[in-house]
């Protein structure tokens, strides 16, 4: 695998969509912006009364960066986004951006709605306020039509003038799209050349991107439980959980650099923390920013319950020794 440095510094893979043309934003008309790497999905955190902590919002920012992610996102499915009300997410959204101006990583707003106007709305507020890009899952509520999806990303793409993600997650959260579909769309507007896909079997769905020679960022999610394949098929890179941010940039870099076998060893030592979060969820997911000093408590909304048991954690404590020696915050 070829690699570059990008403008920014960090390294891309060539094979994947990383060869994006830079866009600019409002804020930062000088900052040349590079979609491949590791984006970040920021988790939102609440206090004991499922306030959300805005003080800990924007630690988690400051910790994203800190760790060299190459983009962070918010608020999306592991941000619990369908919790929140809209004038959390536009608080949310300008606290983050507000909090990364003028720095080195991308910020992607989370801007999907059930209704293409409220994403609209959502999307112009976050370009307005200095995102670099905006992502979107299809609408999600009504049974909405593969034709529905596509008008409502064609408008997402027509509102605003830079990149928009498509989040293709499918299952309930709206129809899952074909690959040919998606190209479609990018050919028709190069504002929607910008995939998070997440549909099964992922790695030959980011090959047939990557051939196609039209998208300019190829993401995949799913913890970046499948990294390397998703890499070595033509990803730019993939959008996990905030928790081990560092280490998945490890990885990353170290397989842009050609260093598959240091790459390999090290996701090994990270590959039992994504297993415990795929099996734990969210709960997981925010004990580990807790561990890390980023958040004060693991509370989901509405939720007071956890999903680790004595025994579990235990086993956590095994393989954290093992990865912690890695951190690099």
């Amino acid at each position: 695998m070829v690699a570059r440095l990008s403008r920014r510094g960090f390294l891309c893979h060539a094979a994947g969509a990383a060869a994006a043309l830079p866009w600019l934003t409002r804020t930062a008309l000088a900052r040349s912006v590079r979609f491949c790497g590791i984006f970040a999905i920021m988790q939102t955190p609440f206090d004991p009364s499922d306030r959300i902590d805005w003080q800990d919002l924007e630690r988690e920012a400051d910790f994203c960066i800190r760790a060299g992610a190459h983009g962070i996102v918010w608020p999306q499915l592991a941000g619990e986004f369908y919790l929140l009300t809209e004038e959390e997410r536009l608080r949310g959204a300008e606290v983050i951006l507000h909090k990364t101006a003028g720095g080195e990583s991308a910020v992607v707003i989370g801007v999907q709605a059930p209704m293409k106007e409220l994403a609209v709305k959502f999307a112009r507020h976050a370009v307005e306020n200095g995102a670099d890009a905006v992502i979107a899952l299809p609408p999600f509520l009504g049974g909405v039509s593969i034709e529905a999806a596509a008008d409502y990303y064609r408008t997402l793409a027509r509102a605003v003038k830079v990149p928009v993600f498509i989040q293709n997650s499918g299952g309930s959260w709206g129809p899952g799209l074909s690959v040919p579909l998606i190209i479609q769309l990018a050919k028709e507007d190069s504002k929607l050349a910008y995939i998070k896909e997440e549909v099964e079997p992922v790695a030959h769905r980011v090959g047939e991107y990557a051939r196609s020679g039209v998208m300019k960022a190829i993401f995949s999610g799913s913890s970046g439980r499948n990294l390397l394949d998703e890499l070595a098929h033509g990803s730019s890179g993939t959008m996990p959980a905030a928790g081990f941010v560092d280490i998945a940039v490890q990885i990353y870099n170290l397989s842009a650099a050609g260093k598959s076998d240091e790459a390999r060893s090290l996701f090994q030592k990270l590959l039992p923390m994504i297993n415990m979060e795929e099996m734990y969820g969210l709960s997981f997911v925010k004990s580990v920013l807790v561990r890390r000093g980023v958040f004060k408590t693991a509370k989901l909304r509405g939720n007071t319950s956890t999903t680790m048991d004595a025994v579990d954690v235990q086993e956590l404590d095994a393989w954290w020794k093992q990865l912690s020696p890695h951190f690099k915050v």
